[in-house]
């Protein structure tokens, strides 16, 4: 619970900033619920089901015996607490996996993401999730090199020109930077050289070159309504 809700505090807070300021609509707010209140209820109902994989276990009296029969029933109840609490607290899939699929500032790009999976998390850059970590050649992670507010990730050693972001950013009156990395291999995993990322941190579109830029950063300011693939 209070995981989740500190993702809700950072997702208000950039909307909020951003409407306060005057760079996106008084509409933007009405993403907040849309993108977290159905991680919230995800992460309420997978907290609920591994409280009870380990909540209802029930002792019985053989486990207090000094007997071939109470090690028995103590090392079933070993294994059984083992794979249910491994289940409960290797949740990487829960921390790291949720999306705003189907969010109106987040532009679709055709892609399926992974299959949603509590303790199984498999990387990906498909917009509306968290951007994929990779250690940087000088030892940095590639999260510290995203800006405070938005990051444009141009990516790989052929990437195309991204001006137009830039320029697209600065009539918005929205503050962006451009982040350059020439290695193939973020190029790889993110799989599109061009991916904008949110205040928030999270995937807000990914593209193969710049030229709706203007139109990216509408939709995901809240201005117009989501673009297609």
């Amino acid at each position: 619970g209070y995981n989740t809700a500190v993702e809700d505090a950072v997702n208000l807070g950039w909307k909020l900033a951003h409407v306060v300021q005057g760079r996106a609509p008084e509409s933007l707010l009405n993403s907040y619920e849309t993108e977290r209140k159905p991680l919230a209820e995800r992460n309420t109902a997978y907290a609920r089901r591994f409280a009870d994989s380990v909540g209802l276990y029930r002792v019985t009296p053989a486990l207090e015996l000094d007997s071939p029969q109470g090690a028995l029933a103590r090392e079933a109840a070993a294994a059984h607490l083992d794979a249910h609490v491994r289940l409960e607290f290797n949740i990487p899939g829960v921390t790291f996996g949720g999306r705003y699929d189907g969010s109106p500032i987040v532009v679709p790009d055709g892609t399926q993401p992974p299959e949603d999976q509590p303790n199984d998390y498999v990387p990906t850059a498909c917009p509306g999730g968290r951007p994929p970590h990779a250690w940087l050649a000088d030892g940095r992670s590639l999260y510290d090199s995203f800006h405070a507010e938005w990051t444009l990730l141009v990516l790989g050693p052929n990437a195309p020109e991204a001006d137009a972001f830039e320029l697209a950013a600065q009539q918005a009156g929205l503050d962006l930077k451009l982040v350059r990395h020439e290695e193939a291999a973020l190029r790889d995993l993110y799989e599109a050289p061009l991916v904008l990322i949110r205040p928030d941190q999270m995937v807000g579109w990914r593209g193969q070159d710049a030229c709706r830029a203007t139109q990216v950063l509408s939709t995901c300011t809240g201005h117009r309504a989501v673009i297609d693939p």
